[in-house]
């Protein structure tokens, strides 16, 4: 019995057990001390519980509180929600800000006081309040069908939104048979979230108002009259901001319309620019991918290898004859091998005769002549009413929503928009992809493997046959 101590697997067992213990004790320890840090560790692939730099950056401003409130139904299991409720647990640790969850079965009064004509307030709704100012974020704006969790930039936006003093307001001209600027929704939902609110326009009715921090002037069925051209001309003088994203305008047919540009040093071409390299086009050639100019409305779109899609786009053409002082830059352009057809000439393949070389798309304009630095006009104009179409849009993950968003933020002289990416809840995401990549593949999928499979049964049939 006195040996039991000195017997070596007897020691190196019960000193494998102490070890074991003492590990298992640091564990608890720091697994308590983690508790009560309310520290955790985001393990997730794309980071789906964490707030990013942009909105540590938004809360490290923040001078008045802000409460958040949660429309859960108590006891909910969802897993979309469980998911919603660790992200604001991260806004929770900011000292102004406060998260609340008000069951919309219990606290169906307090959800009224919220509602409107324009937007009610559902079930796992999220409000974002600062004092009488607040923004309701519903359930499918911050999570849809795809997988996508779009929670944060929801929310920081909100929390940016009811800090303001007050929205810039964005007006869209209409009257002329413009396609409504709601119909352009990817665009609209993005203007938003960046804290613009969209207003539309009748120029033959209105006069610009006071408030306006950018005209938004679109293709057009019919031309403006004299008196709305001249109310646009008017407000441009007097520090105006202008975006005009329009293609298919004729000079025989828009000459009014167009003349309030031509006065800014630009002229519209009128058939489409098209791309001879399949690397700069998407599926057709007149489906071009946008090189993007170092300007400062391209820095975020680069930073995320954005690509823009610049879809039946005319070129933007700097006149010849233009008054001194204007400054124009190019921000979207195409390859230098991209070419322009004829009017009336619709073959897609490049031809000899057609004018190539590298095309505007996209230009900005800044004009002090007559002021100085701290007082310009200032316009964007773009070749592209395609870019604006939702569809398109979602073809380049909403790059062209946010390129146009920038420019709004140019025109208004502000510092870049807090763009915070969606997440996926899924693994691995799709990537723009080129003709040239389709064609790639095509011969990845039909040639090489099918030519490898052949290989390896010819070896086994000789194998066998030898055999």
């Amino acid at each position: 019995m006195k040996n039991i101590f000195t017997d070596k697997k007897i020691r190196y067992g019960a000193f494998s057990t102490v070890i074991t213990l003492v590990f298992i004790a640091l564990l608890i320890v720091v697994n308590l001390v983690i508790g009560e840090l309310d520290y955790k560790i985001d393990m997730t692939s794309a980071e789906t519980y964490s707030i990013s730099d942009k909105t540590k950056e938004v809360l490290s401003g923040l001078d008045k509180d802000i409460t958040i409130y949660t429309m859960f139904k108590t006891g909910n299991s969802d897993s979309i929600v469980t998911r919603v409720g660790k992200v604001l647990d991260q806004y929770a640790r900011d000292s102004h800000i406060t998260v609340e969850n008000k069951d919309l079965y219990l606290y169906p009064e307090f959800a009224k006081q919220y509602s409107s004509e324009d937007k009610t307030v559902n079930l796992n709704s999220l409000i974002v309040t600062n004092g009488s100012k607040f923004r309701v974020i519903d359930y499918s704006e911050y999570f849809d069908t795809s997988g996508v969790l779009n929670v944060e930039s929801c929310v920081t936006s909100a929390i940016n939104y009811v800090g303001l003093e007050s929205t810039p307001v964005v007006y869209a001209v209409t009257g002329h048979g413009e396609i409504e600027p709601q119909v352009f929704s990817s665009f609209v939902k993005q203007a938003e979230l960046a804290n613009y609110e969209i207003k539309t326009l009748d120029l033959i009715k209105e006069d610009i108002p006071s408030d306006c921090s950018a005209l938004f002037i679109t293709t057009s069925y019919r031309d403006y009259s004299d008196e709305e051209v001249q109310k646009v001309k008017d407000y441009l003088t007097n520090d105006g901001r202008l975006l005009f994203v329009a293609s298919d305008l004729k000079k025989a047919d828009h000459p009014k319309l167009l003349s309030i540009i031509n006065g800014y040093g630009l002229e519209l071409g009128e058939t489409y620019v098209m791309e001879s390299d399949m690397e700069n086009y998407r599926s057709y050639p007149f489906e071009v991918f946008a090189h993007l100019t170092a300007h400062s409305i391209n820095d975020s779109l680069k930073a995320n290898s954005y690509k823009v899609l610049a879809y039946g786009a005319n070129a933007v053409k700097v006149l010849e004859l233009k008054k001194q002082g204007l400054e124009i830059e190019d921000v979207l352009t195409t390859s230098d091998t991209a070419y322009i057809k004829g009017e009336g000439n619709m073959s897609p393949n490049p031809e000899d005769g057609d004018e190539t070389g590298r095309f505007t798309i996209a230009a900005a304009v800044t004009d002090s002549t007559y002021t100085d630095k701290a007082h310009a006009t200032k316009l964007i104009v773009c070749g592209s009413l395609y870019m604006l179409d939702a569809n398109v849009d979602s073809a380049v993950n909403g790059a062209n929503a946010s390129f146009l968003v920038n420019c709004l933020n140019w025109l208004n002289d502000t510092e870049e928009n807090v763009y915070i990416a969606p997440k996926s809840l899924a693994d691995g995401k799709l990537e723009n992809i080129t003709a040239a990549d389709v064609n790639k593949i095509k011969i990845f999928a039909w040639g090489v493997i099918p030519g490898l499979l052949l290989v390896i049964g010819a070896v086994v049939c000789i194998r066998r046959h030898n055999g």
